[in-house]
């Protein structure tokens, strides 16, 4: 069977994401699966991830071509947008193959008078600057209001990392969540000679590797066993937090689908894992087998603890707000409210506590975020400590941005001592 049209699948992936619960790698696996062709597979990630890390700059752009733009359908709209991306960003595909298949499509499932605005828009916009940043001060906006145009995020992120941060953080904050992640390995198998060659080792900490991402052999490499793809920055954050001398076992208490389980085991740790999520857990399981890990994983809240057993040290990768990793995960900053903080603060808040009844004496509790919210970072910190005083800080981490990760992770070590 030959694979489904790329621009229909990606449609698809982005709508399904933007208006429903999924998160963006869910869908796209969702409409991946029939997909046959390898380069077909390419563009349709390049093209979600790709668009939802621009739209802020394309909806602008769009709305300047459209009446009341919020009253057309929200596929539509979507479909203008991605059209809008592969003229502006992609080079692989001639502009009219781009408006004629967006026309046909808008033809397909909105009729031929919405076939005609598209025709009609995507013409305009072609002719368009999407990359000078004065193109998007015509109507002398504030300084907050353009860097939320052309920086592609929402405004009270904007205003909240200003406020936070200061303005050469916040700019390098907007910069990155534009930007790739850098790739990312946890070596498996070096003994058996499947390993990385050291000219195409960007940064290395123990098994966790950056990789050179035009490296020849990355996908034999990956095929062998030799490694999986992780998040370098997350498993930094881990080792940078003294995950190597943490005493076990070690509850990982919000585990989801199981990459910083898997990293610790890699080093030899002896781990719990659970997770509210059955889903998230079967992943974890399916990979745990195919890795040849051994781990505990059962389904459990953080915040009503079943072991009788207390851990040595108890992993809290909380639920947070994700705005530190955008660039990996750009969906995010389109789905996220203002109200998610406080909301997601509460649950940090929660899990916290219950980890400081459940730990060991002496013992840690391990805080890990992947945002860039105060009152999910440092204010949790000294939350904890104000609340928790048999408890002292041992350590804090936050990403260094001068390492171009493009991704920010925020960690703190609690050693109980009474």
């Amino acid at each position: 069977m030959p694979s489904p049209d790329p621009r229909l699948s990606v449609l698809r992936a982005v709508w399904h994401c933007l208006a429903g619960p999924a998160d963006l790698q869910e869908a796209l696996d969702r409409e991946l699966q029939a997909v046959v062709d390898a380069r077909d597979r390419g563009l349709i990630t390049e093209m979600a991830y790709g668009y939802l890390r621009c739209k802020g700059r394309i909806d602008f752009k769009l709305g300047l071509f459209l009446d009341k733009p919020e009253k057309l359908p929200f596929k539509l709209r979507i479909l203008l947008g991605l059209a809008a991306y592969e003229l502006h960003f992609l080079d692989r595909v001639p502009d009219y193959a781009t408006v004629s298949r967006a026309v046909e499509l808008a033809k397909q499932f909105f009729g031929p008078r919405m076939s005609g605005l598209v025709n009609a828009v995507l013409r305009k916009i072609k002719g368009l600057d999407m990359h000078s940043i004065k193109e998007f001060a015509g109507d002398d906006p504030d300084e907050l209001l353009l860097w939320s145009r052309f920086y592609s995020c929402p405004l009270w992120i904007v205003r909240m990392w200003k406020k936070t941060y200061g303005r050469e953080l916040c700019l390098k904050y907007l910069r990155q969540g534009l930007e790739k992640p850098p790739l990312g390995i946890r070596e498996l198998r070096p003994e058996a000679g499947v390993s990385i060659p050291d000219s195409q080792v960007m940064l290395r900490m123990g098994r966790s590797i950056l990789v050179n991402p035009e490296w020849p052999g990355l996908n034999e490499f990956l095929a062998r066993g030799g490694g999986a793809v992780q998040s370098f920055a997350g498993q930094q954050a881990l080792h940078e937090l003294g995950m190597t001398s943490w005493t076990g076992p070690v509850w990982d208490m919000c585990a989801g689908s199981g990459g910083k389980t898997l990293l610790m085991l890699d080093h030899g740790l002896e781990v719990y894992s659970s997770d509210v999520s059955l889903k998230r857990l079967k992943n974890l399981s399916r990979f745990r087998t195919a890795y040849g890990r051994s781990a505990k994983v059962f389904r459990a809240s953080g915040i009503f603890p079943p072991l009788k057993n207390k851990p040595g040290t108890i992993l809290v990768d909380a639920p947070c707000t994700g705005l530190g990793v955008l660039s990996r995960r750009p969906d995010i900053k389109w789905k996220r409210r203002p109200g998610d903080v406080k909301r997601l603060v509460q649950i940090q808040t929660g899990l916290l506590d219950s980890a400081a009844r459940s730990i060991q004496m002496p013992g840690r509790v391990v805080y890990l975020t992947c945002t860039l919210s105060r009152l999910e970072n440092q204010g949790q910190v000294d939350g904890f400590l104000a609340r928790h005083k048999d408890f002292v800080l041992e350590r804090i981490f936050e990403t260094e941005t001068g390492l171009e990760l493009n991704e920010s992770f925020f960690g703190a070590v609690f050693k109980r001592i009474s």
